[in-house]
């Protein structure tokens, strides 16, 4: 599925950022960072201040998890490390 969704990201013209940048980036204000996995990953750990939003549930619950519209957000989908 990583493939698939930098893929994805590629031809969207959505802009990629690197690991490294991330991190340095990580306490950035309005910077929302969005865990992908399912809850079970995200439980084993993940990034912290992260969100969790399971691919699947995005299309129904995106606009409750992230209501502003115009924050910079960074979606992870492996395992931060």
């Amino acid at each position: 599925m990583a493939g698939e969704v930098h893929i994805a990201a590629a031809s969207s013209g959505i802009p990629e950022i690197s690991r490294e940048e991330l991190r340095r980036r990580l306490h950035t204000p309005g910077l929302k960072i969005l865990d992908v996995l399912p809850p079970q990953s995200y439980a084993a750990g993940h990034i912290p201040g992260a969100i969790n939003l399971p691919f699947d549930s995005i299309a129904d619950r995106a606009r409750e998890v992230l209501p502003a519209l115009d924050a910079e957000i960074a979606v992870y989908c492996a395992k931060f490390t």
